[in-house]
């Protein structure tokens, strides 16, 4: 299983000591970007720094999807061709899912565009779509199924890393070469999106160019407003409708609910989607968070991070574990409570409130 820390994470982005410079005034700087990672203690938000510190976290998180869908598809070719085993196929499937959770939050700009918020992941599925999408694979010809031309015929439900999966651990379908596909077409989606946000005329320029003609963003402070409000969607996501939906009601919980259940991934889904947030809030909204207040938030980031861990089992079987139920309770209390913080420390900090996101929505 892999699991990603907040740490682990964070040591990722980290720069090595020679990498960094310290001024008269003793604060550590990027000296790639010039930028600084602690508070300036100016009391004035600088959007600008902000904006292109907010560009260098997507930048690892959009491109760390990248690279894990790729192996996915590698993998996933080693394993049709009979060079590994079924066991390595679902490795790299719960590596390239979970490297997908952080950018869950992002439901905008070349996100949108591609349709890859639904398609990536589709969940929740109320209505069991994604094994409707995975019986019309199986209707292509076999050829037409190892092929993302082929995966990109049936619906959305069947595109993404729930019908992957089900492809995976459902013995009465055969998973070749329709592991191909699926995993080509995820891979091809990383791509795709790294190179719609970071490649020429992509949407870190726009986002980095903010002014009158702007298509999109008028003022520089009003990327950071997107990006803050994602992450806030990131925190509702997490708690709101990868715990609270699953857990049910006092009758019982609904494993079928929890995101990843097949791969029994739902627990490490939401502690890297908490992770991906904990990124922005340390690297990307840092320089303009004063220094008590953003070591708090990461401190209950941690505190809900260790809450999950505490569940001690995969999260589809502690819904229905009468004695594993509180536990998931409890790590539902703390997600709740970070959101509160952010809301009463970071944004105003910020200058931002949460506008419009995939939450409130049509």
């Amino acid at each position: 299983m892999i699991r990603l820390t907040l740490t682990a994470l964070s040591l990722t982005l980290a720069l090595p000591a020679t990498a960094q410079e310290v001024t008269r005034e003793g604060l550590g700087y990027n000296a790639a970007t010039g930028l600084p990672y602690e508070a300036p203690g100016r009391g004035i938000v600088d959007y600008d720094a902000l904006v292109r510190r907010e560009l260098e976290v997507l930048k690892h998180q959009f491109g760390a999807f990248r690279d894990a869908s790729a192996q996915m598809e590698s993998t996933a070719r080693a394993y049709c061709a009979g060079d590994t085993d079924a066991d390595a196929v679902k490795a790299a499937t719960r590596a390239a899912w979970i490297a997908w959770a952080p950018l869950d939050s992002y439901q905008f700009g070349p996100m949108e565009h591609t349709g890859a918020a639904l398609t990536v992941n589709f969940w929740p599925d109320k209505r069991g779509f994604v094994n409707a999408g995975v019986a019309q694979i199986y209707t292509l010809p076999e050829a037409e199924q190892g092929t993302p031309e082929g995966i990109a015929k049936v619906s959305a439900a069947g595109q993404g890393f729930p019908a992957l999966a089900e492809v995976l651990t459902n013995d009465d379908l055969a998973d070749c070469p329709a592991v191909i596909g699926l995993s080509a077409n995820l891979a091809g989606l990383g791509e795709r999106l790294d190179a719609e946000w970071f490649g020429p005329q992509g949407w870190a320029e726009i986002a980095g160019s903010a002014g009158p003609d702007n298509p999109v963003y008028l003022a520089p402070f009003e990327f950071t407003k997107e990006i803050y409000s994602s992450v806030m969607f990131g925190l509702i996501r997490a708690g709101e409708q990868r715990i609270a939906r699953p857990m049910g009601t006092e009758r019982g919980g609904i494993p079928a609910r929890v995101d990843g259940h097949r791969l029994a991934i739902g627990s490490d889904l939401i502690k890297a989607q908490l992770a991906g947030a904990a990124e922005m809030l340390q690297l990307g909204f840092a320089g303009d968070v004063t220094e008590p207040d953003r070591a708090w938030v990461i401190d209950v980031f941690e505190q809900a991070e260790a809450r999950i861990d505490r569940i001690g089992m995969p999260l589809a079987e502690a819904v229905v574990d009468p004695d594993a139920r509180w536990r998931v309770g409890e790590a539902l209390n703390k997600i709740t409570y970070l959101k509160e913080q952010m809301d009463r420390d970071i944004g105003p900090e910020l200058g931002v409130d949460t506008g419009f996101s995939p939450a409130d929505g049509d």
